[in-house]
């Protein structure tokens, strides 16, 4: 990844986070968690036939996955209360919307830039991050193998990281209600697989949380 990709991808993780006053430092989050799960699915599932490069990849994936909602109304985006059925579709679409932000540069690059595989894996986490595992997810109701790894692991850490946090629509659980929500699936269901690394990764995770408390 060369020097002006690199803070341009930094650039854009500063605007996608100012677009969240409850809690300014997710993307941030979402990162360092999903740099601590891939390290531990590189070496212990090698059926993802994960690479240090794909993982790097996915890391900085990771913190784009919310860009669409860039062009989300902060009506909806900020409503304190209940989103009503229409609102929450506007809100889902902003996985597409991510991809379509991505799929517009990839438009523009040549087959051979090195950097078009990495704005592959932006667009890939942006549109599948809510799928799945059992296919109740969304925009296209994914399952199983069907959905990115790249995307498992994003949505799963995100998913931990917004019930950890404080949100505009809810205060944070707990560190230890947090990961109960993940591990029985009330946040959607995850891989068996990916739940045993998450469970294996819970102490490093946790102690982040109260770092920064």
């Amino acid at each position: 990844m060369q020097i002006g990709e690199k803070l341009l991808m930094e650039y854009l993780c500063s605007l996608i986070e100012s677009r969240d006053f409850s809690d300014p430092y997710h993307c941030e989050y979402v990162r360092k968690f999903t740099e601590i799960m891939l390290e531990k699915v590189m070496r212990f599932c090698p059926e993802y036939e994960l690479t240090e490069k794909k993982c790097e990849m996915i890391a900085v994936a990771s913190t784009m996955h919310d860009i669409g909602k860039m062009m989300i109304m902060d009506k909806v985006l900020q409503k304190p209360g209940r989103l009503t059925e229409d609102e929450f579709e506007l809100v889902k679409n902003h996985t597409r919307k991510g991809k379509k932000i991505f799929d517009h540069v990839l438009q523009t690059m040549a087959a051979d830039d090195p950097d078009r595989e990495l704005f592959e894996c932006c667009a890939e986490v942006c549109m599948y991050h809510h799928e799945r595992y059992d296919g109740n997810g969304y925009p296209e109701g994914k399952k199983g193998k069907e959905i990115p790894i790249s995307a498992q692991i994003v949505g799963l850490v995100d998913s931990y990281v917004s019930l950890a946090s404080d949100r505009v629509y809810k205060q944070a659980y707990t560190k230890e209600e947090a990961f109960e929500k993940i591990e029985e699936g009330e946040c959607g269901v995850f891989s068996p697989r990916l739940i045993e690394i998450f469970r294996m990764v819970r102490m490093d995770l946790e102690e982040i949380l109260e770092e920064e408390k």
